[in-house]
């Protein structure tokens, strides 16, 4: 049943990344597999899929939190149940596997996770249980449980081993990495509600950005802080300065200085900050902590296109120091035109009636014979093959009553 790895190396954490993700019946996804370097960045129509694969590695750590737990995830706001994961597209098998590797640069498939879910007894609403739960590190069985066909105790099936302490010791080091997942698609507003930084729990939109900055000790925040000034002189016009201080009540506040005709800086804190200030501050200081993969939503917006192909380069930067892996959605041509994206880095999210898959750039011979032969851009070759079918005619269309 378990084949218990008595002496797994310790390495650091940051350093392991998803290198392969296989999906079955999660969301929009019937079948879908692709393998993911440091950077990966999806593509794709909306409502193709870009979301919901960032969701299932969230789902993951949801589960592998000493807070969560199984339950725990479905339960989450944009899931909320069994039903509304499970592909509306999945016939048979219909049960619902989420299964990855997990490795670093000398090791791609150091550990294996294979998660296999169903609704107990197939009655809707009824509990979820835990059909397979699979473990490999390099190869070797570490945990092989799955779910008799007839049993007295299905009550005990509705918990994975990866979210018991005592279960997992094993391969806590997988359990760990899950738990460092972080996912981010900043909202201005949010971040400037004075009130969002005192939540305890991580925060998805960027209302922790402030408490996470002012939480980082000082000896690591201000060079991480002098960075970002340097970023932002080159990004902001009349950019000067940039500091954290905490207010009367002990809240933390971002502090801009910007230049003008007086002899002094004008200072404004994060509630004057434009959106694209906001959206880069939260960029640049999250892909610089240290952690397990970064999930960042369309980072690109609200930046002009000139700042937009400059992340690339920021993330791989930023990873000589941070380690961590970035797995980013994008609509940009800008961002894909970057120098030094490669076509194994970019993989297209295609729609059909059996519903989403995963195909990487450099495994399409019409994408590498326009960017190779044709001399064409990344941009240029694959976001035209994201569009929805005949969405030119959408501007011809009347939204307004007759």
């Amino acid at each position: 049943m378990t084949g218990r790895q008595d002496s797994v190396p310790k390495r650091q954490r940051q350093s392991l990344r998803f290198t392969r993700v296989r999906l079955e019946n999660w969301r929009n996804f019937r079948e879908a597999e692709v393998r993911l370097g440091k950077r990966a960045f999806l593509v794709g129509a909306n409502a193709s899929g870009k979301s919901n694969f960032l969701d299932a590695l969230r789902f993951l750590r949801d589960i592998a939190r000493p807070e969560g737990g199984l339950s725990s995830a479905l339960a989450q706001p944009g899931r909320g149940s069994f039903k509304n994961v499970r592909c509306l597209f999945a016939r048979r098998p219909s049960t619902l596997t989420i299964d990855v590797d997990v490795g670093d640069d000398s090791d791609l498939t150091l550990w294996s996770y294979t998660l296999v879910l169903q609704q107990h007894g197939g009655v809707r609403g009824g509990p979820v249980t835990v059909e397979k739960e699979i473990v490999k590190h390099r190869g070797v069985l570490t945990l092989d449980e799955t779910r008799p066909d007839k049993t007295d105790d299905w009550l005990s099936w509705t918990q994975t081993k990866l979210e018991q302490v005592q279960q997992n010791r094993d391969f806590r080091e997988l359990a760990e990495f899950f738990t460092s997942i972080r996912y981010l698609h900043v909202v201005p507003q949010i971040v400037r509600d004075a009130r969002r930084w005192i939540v305890a729990s991580e925060d998805p939109y960027g209302g922790d950005l402030l408490r996470r900055i002012k939480e980082t000790p000082k000896k690591s925040r201000e060079p991480r802080l002098r960075r970002l000034r340097d970023a932002l002189k080159l990004a902001v016009p009349q950019f000067e300065d940039l500091e954290l201080k905490d207010d009367a009540d002990g809240r933390p506040h971002l502090y801009a200085a910007f230049r003008h005709w007086r002899v002094h800086p004008t200072q404004q804190d994060e509630t004057l900050l434009s959106d694209g200030t906001l959206r880069l501050l939260g960029f640049l200081w999250s892909i610089t902590e240290k952690g397990g993969p970064l999930l960042l939503e369309e980072p690109e917006l609200s930046l002009h296109d000139a700042v937009v192909r400059q992340l690339p380069a920021m993330i791989t930067k930023a990873q000589r120091l941070s380690g961590r892996q970035v797995i980013a959605s994008t609509h940009s041509e800008a961002l894909l035109n970057a120098l030094g994206i490669a076509a194994d880095e970019v993989h297209r999210i295609t729609v059909s009636d059996n519903g989403s898959a995963i195909e990487t750039a450099a495994d399409n011979p019409l994408i590498r014979d326009q960017v190779e032969k044709a001399g064409w851009s990344l941009g240029q070759a694959v976001l035209p093959l994201t569009q929805p079918e005949g969405i030119d005619r959408l501007g011809s269309l009347s939204v307004v009553a007759d």
